[in-house]
């Protein structure tokens, strides 16, 4: 093992060392990792001395974001169809070691206290079905195992799940459509009629018919979708979005097109798909595995970039994953899914770029704790609201 993979490994037992949280198990560990080498116990006793600990951050200008992911990438692969959460990022992952370290021990010593933790909460599984009809369905409340549309359709719910699949009616009188509404602060998936999984991150929605027709599968998105199609040579399914059309034969791919930003990103995990924006009738885009077509609403122009598909997927498994981004771009996603409100105290905070990641499903004070101590930026929160300034 070398020495990056046994800090990483190590840091909890580190930080719950000097908060003095170590169980009996965990002080075996440490010790044997501590006797281990001079440059270990060296490495400890740096890390614990406080002065340290401020001198580090102060000294943290910029972070070298692009080394530290391609290190960081090389160490741990994350896999598309994983649900479990790699360890590195149970709590928070920073990417630059000494800085994660240290700011989980600040985090374990200083605790904030249980009414704090109330104010900013992770979201939950919640959305809203609108049938056909305009009936509005709580469906975090609806206790019901399966719900009816009018053409006698039935819609199973299933671990949090919509399905709409099942007790089709065997001639439809009309053609309807549901829509999924999901608020801030929550998420929720459907399977459609064809057998095509579809799921819908905070702040999204989609209109979709209870039952395809004709000749094309077509549903509308706001929001942010990851789509696993079902297969159909004779049927191709699309997804409108602002300006432009995604069209796909059998395809897993992530559509991110929310209305308050200016691009439209469509990444590709397997198959293909072929996208047509609204204007360029004759400019026709065909995806590859990996790649992201970028949309600019503004102008209709489209760009694609070759991209690790799997970061921009792994919402759906619990995690949010950060590569050289934007903080505006990284509170966006946070305040969606964390449901808070947010302001900057000077406008350039917006453009200072960071890396890591979290599981989604736990709190969000770690992260803003360490965009702080990065030295750039000050947090302040205040009940559900985040100010960020210089």
């Amino acid at each position: 093992m070398d020495k990056l993979d046994s800090l990483f490994e190590n840091s909890g037992l580190i930080a719950k060392k000097i908060a003095g949280k170590l169980s009996e198990k965990e002080f075996e560990r440490f010790n044997e990792w501590l006797s281990s080498s001079e440059k270990n116990r060296a490495f400890y006793e740096k890390i614990q001395d406080k002065r340290n600990f401020f001198a580090r951050n102060e000294q943290y200008e910029y972070v070298n974001t692009k080394k530290a992911w391609e290190r960081f990438s090389e160490k741990v692969t994350i896999k598309r169809k994983e649900r479990r959460m790699p360890l590195l990022l149970k709590y928070v992952a920073a990417i630059l070691l000494p800085l994660l370290i240290s700011a989980g021990i600040y985090w374990m010593i200083n605790e904030r206290s249980a009414e704090e933790d109330q104010n900013i909460r992770p979201g939950k599984r919640s959305a809203f079905l609108v049938l056909s009809n305009g009936e509005k369905i709580d469906l975090s409340k609806e206790d019901k195992e399966a719900l009816r549309e009018t053409d006698g359709t039935v819609i199973k719910k299933s671990n949090d799940e919509l399905h709409y699949t099942e007790h089709q009616p065997s001639v439809p009188k009309e053609l309807l459509q549901d829509e999924l509404i999901v608020p801030r602060g929550g998420e929720y998936s459907l399977v459609l009629s064809d057998g095509t999984r579809v799921s819908l991150n905070s702040m999204s929605r989609l209109i979709f018919p209870v039952r395809f027709s004709g000749d094309q599968r077509k549903v509308t998105l706001e929001g942010e979708g990851y789509f696993e199609v079902q297969k159909d040579n004779e049927h191709p399914f699309i997804v409108e979005v602002n300006g432009m059309q995604i069209q796909v034969l059998g395809t897993s791919f992530n559509v991110k097109a929310y209305q308050d930003e200016l691009h439209v990103y469509t990444t590709l995990v397997e198959g293909k798909v072929r996208i047509v924006s609204e204007g360029r009738l004759n400019d026709e885009f065909v995806l590859e595995p990996n790649q992201q077509a970028v949309f600019d609403k503004s102008n209709t122009s489209l760009t694609i970039n070759d991209v690790d598909a799997a970061q921009y997927t792994q919402w759906t498994a619990g995690r949010y994953v950060f590569a050289d981004q934007t903080l505006d771009e990284i509170v966006r996603t946070l305040s969606r899914w964390y449901d808070f409100s947010y302001r900057y105290g000077d406008e350039s905070l917006k453009t200072i770029r960071f890396e890591g990641g979290l599981n989604k499903y736990e709190s969000v004070y770690p992260i803003l704790d360490i965009i702080t101590k990065t030295g750039k930026v000050k947090v302040t929160i205040k009940g559900k609201e985040v100010l960020f300034s210089k």
